[in-house]
């Protein structure tokens, strides 16, 4: 059993090295995530008896019914009671998603955040640099990073006509990106996560993450501010859309956008008040928007809308992407626990260490250089929710789970391949990694630091 143990921590701890360096060698993250989650299940079985009786003993027998066991039974065991937890737990926030990212993507085809663009064309490069960051990290709180990152990043590219000066903005506002997205429930896929174990409840987990987070962004804009001089080069002119996908009217896109956040903002209350999982209160209000966006697209063809609307990149490949890379990470974290593996590290680290802000500290660094979304979730898996303790650091609400997602996310925003969101402005404006590391490294971390402080002074 410790030499199949051994080869599973091995094929998974490969998989997380190669889908933070797929700049390096061009294959795509999800492509390794899936490869190596299913080859970790396949060696799990071939061992599966062991891993069964280590991990679910009494609920094996249970399921035997005083019967034999057989390699049919373990494995029917190990696919209905064992895999499809994670599978579960995976699709869960996978459809959460889904109708978030949709939501984005009607409110933007449909022209609501265009006055944003006018709004924006602004000189002073300091305000600039504040207003988008702020903006972005108000927008990621309410949507995954990488769907605002690849909004924020079609909004400027819009507006800032110098290259030198966009690749700043660009970078700041992948940094907002992720600390915005790590203070709400609803602001990232590994908070996502939390929330469906039942680990965080919305309220408490953004009132003790908001704070951090905000110093964090401020000290970062205020480091990089000091290198900006000058005023921001624009467009002259702004780019159109003529024909048959004219604008709605001003009060059908602020009816839009209103309905948007209100109905992200009101996934949580949905959720308190029926219990059901949060995917379903967040395609009921897809549903509702799709449906008043229609009724505002009578008199056109709203299909032809969807497809004409200016992207970087194709944001249903994105979203595909994204789907089969989470699965992948879900599977190969799911084997890596189910193997005793993550128990023993958690023992281990409860006699020797106790401390969660070393945890955080430790998890942190390991997300500047390795892909933050499996580190994410193998740190909520190295621990288990402490229901018998409300004031437990492992407790619901705990501050292990705070700052497991603080400090993935700043570690994350320290380098390009530690989230997808970097790897995006990364690909989308050419950025070399040596300017990064000699210009944007120590800001970041010196922010992550002043985040964390506040975080231990405030708890």
């Amino acid at each position: 059993m410790l030499l199949m143990t051994l080869i599973i921590v091995a094929v998974v701890f490969v998989g997380f090295v190669l889908m933070s360096t797929e700049q390096m060698h061009h294959v795509n993250r999800a492509t390794v995530a899936m490869v190596c989650g299913v080859i970790a299940w396949v060696i799990y079985l071939l061992n599966g008896e062991d891993f069964v009786f280590l991990m679910h003993g009494d609920d094996y027998s249970a399921y035997l019914a005083g019967g034999e066991s057989t390699s049919d039974s373990l494995k029917y065991f190990v696919a209905e009671n064992v895999l499809a937890k994670y599978i579960g737990e995976a699709c869960s926030v996978i459809l959460f998603l889904i109708a978030t990212n949709t939501i984005v993507e009607v409110l933007h085809n449909n022209g609501v955040f265009d006055s944003l663009i006018e709004w924006l064309r602004m000189r002073n490069s300091r305000l600039f640099l504040w207003v988008i960051s702020l903006l972005t990290f108000a927008i990621s709180a309410n949507v995954d990073n990488l769907t605002t990152v690849v909004l924020m990043m079609s909004i400027i590219s819009q507006i800032v006509r110098n290259h030198h000066q966009r690749v700043i903005y660009a970078c700041t506002i992948m940094i907002a990106a992720c600390l915005g997205g790590c203070f709400t429930a609803i602001g990232d896929m590994t908070s996502v996560m939390l929330w469906v174990r039942g680990a965080i409840t919305p309220s408490a987990y953004a009132a003790g993450l908001f704070l951090p987070a905000f110093v964090s962004l401020c000290v970062f804009n205020v480091l990089i501010g000091m290198k900006l001089h000058g005023r921001v080069e624009i467009f002259s002119a702004l780019s159109r859309f003529d024909g048959d996908d004219s604008y709605l009217a001003a009060w059908q896109k602020v009816l839009l956008l209103i309905l948007g956040i209100a109905g992200l903002w009101f996934i949580p209350s949905f959720h308190y008040i029926t219990k059901l999982p949060p995917f379903l209160g967040s395609l009921s209000v897809l549903a509702l928007i799709w449906a008043i966006e229609g009724l505002c697209n009578l008199e056109r063809d709203g299909n032809v809308l969807l497809v004409q609307r200016h992207y970087f990149r194709n944001t249903e490949f994105i979203g595909m992407r994204m789907i089969l890379y989470f699965i992948g990470v879900s599977l190969g974290v799911g084997a890596f626990a189910e193997c005793g593996a993550l128990d023993f590290v958690g023992n281990w680290l409860e006699e020797h260490i106790n401390n969660v802000y070393v945890y955080g500290a430790a998890f942190g660094a390991l997300s500047s250089i390795m892909d933050n979304v499996p580190l994410m979730m193998t740190g909520m898996n190295i621990f288990q929710v402490d229901v018998d303790s409300s004031t437990s650091e492992f407790a619901q609400n705990g501050i292990y789970w705070q700052l497991l997602s603080f400090c993935c996310a700043c570690g994350g925003s320290l380098l390009f391949v530690g989230s997808m969101a970097g790897q995006a402005v990364l690909e989308v404006e050419r950025i070399r990694f040596k300017w990064y590391i000699r210009h944007y490294l120590w800001r970041a971390f010196v922010a992550w630091m002043a985040g964390l402080l506040v975080f231990w002074l405030t708890h």
